[in-house]
């Protein structure tokens, strides 16, 4: 492994994960359920919606998870397991707990002092434990919760993709009988080819590190733009009844389209300069919901409803977010380093 190689590594993997933590902020901004008339701007509100939540998004999080796959495996033996699993303890569990419960407490204070239904958060133990444990309060990081019991597994999974043929043999296993309904228990895993993608990203990790970690080829690059554009317009101008939905063709085309992604990062990767921002993926993740629900309660209370309206709230709720979060992460960054680490993790200085 050569030292150009794995800085070349790192540097894409904050910057792609900064661009999916803003796909991920799209996915939950979807702001055109319904096409309200056969008007254009319902039309194009439906579009636009669709565009940005629906199409170019949705392998955001497979993406994550083969991402997490490929940290956690790098030079995996079992003899590291416990150094693995002190380091994942502060950049997942700590903070995984902290979120939970800071979105608890906001969801508590709310519903006395805000809410118009006049509906009380329940304080029973067993929803005060659901909201810190099983992210109650905090939907999106049902994605951490994941990570969480997959690292602590990683002694099984390692047997898995120790053999890298056992590996790859498992992943198509698992993606074909779940066309038969067969996955991991969904009650407790929220999307149940997690597995899958995190199993990629393993075997990547512990078998072709060194190729990850590579510059793309140009043919492979030009490649990549086109199955993304390709991606993208199968998911916006196919009708809706002719898309086929299982757990299959989704894990083909979300593994196909993050490698795609991985591979076109590299056409100008090395021509973006460091930014605070770009390592403030885990931030964006952790308070994007609830930042973009107050921000669209105040644009909903201050602008008239008016479908017109709808893109140019979108985008003032999405830029606004991010700007948000970002002096946040400042201000924490500035005036209280230590309690800022311990929620963000201190993601950048544990790589292992």
């Amino acid at each position: 492994m050569n030292v150009k190689g794995e800085t070349l590594f790192w540097k894409k993997k904050e910057f792609i994960s900064f661009i999916l933590s803003i796909l991920v902020l799209f996915i939950h901004s979807y702001f055109a359920q319904d096409i309200v008339s056969s008007s254009f701007i319902s039309m194009l509100n439906h579009k636009t919606s669709y565009f940005f939540s629906r199409s170019i998004t949705q392998f955001a999080v497979p993406m994550f998870f083969m991402l997490s796959g490929i940290t956690f495996f790098k030079e995996y033996d079992n003899k590291k397991y416990f150094n693995k699993i002190k380091s994942r303890i502060h950049t997942l569990v700590i903070p995984y707990l902290l979120w939970n419960t800071v979105w608890m407490i906001w969801e508590i204070l709310g519903s006395y002092l805000f809410s118009a239904s006049g509906e009380m958060y329940p304080l029973t133990l067993a929803i005060i434990l659901k909201g810190i444990l099983f992210y109650g309060c905090n939907t999106p990081f049902w994605f951490i919760f994941d990570i969480i019991v997959f690292s602590f597994a990683a002694p099984v999974i390692f047997l898995i993709v120790r053999n890298k043929y056992i590996g790859i043999a498992s992943i198509f296993l698992l993606s074909i009988v779940s066309l038969f309904g067969i996955h991991i228990p969904s009650d407790l895993f929220y999307y149940p080819m997690s597995i899958v993608f995190y199993l990629s990203g393993a075997i990547i990790g512990y078998h072709f590190f060194d190729y990850a970690s590579r510059k793309s080829s140009k043919p492979m690059q030009i490649a990549s733009i086109a199955l993304i554009s390709a991606y993208i317009l199968a998911k916006n101008i196919v009708p809706q009844q002719l898309h086929i939905s299982n757990y299959l063709i989704e894990t083909i085309t979300y593994t196909i389209a993050a490698f795609a992604l991985w591979s076109i990062v590299d056409i100008f990767i090395e021509q973006i300069k460091p930014r605070a921002i770009y390592r403030r993926s885990f931030a964006i993740y952790a308070m994007h919901l609830n930042v973009a629900i107050i921000i669209l309660k105040i644009l909903s209370f201050c602008m008239p409803q008016n479908e017109w309206l709808e893109i140019p709230k979108f985008i003032i709720m999405v830029v606004f977010t991010l700007v948000i979060i970002n002096y946040v992460c400042a201000f924490g960054e500035k005036y209280l380093p230590k309690t800022y680490s311990i929620f963000m993790g201190n993601r950048i200085k544990t790589r292992r």
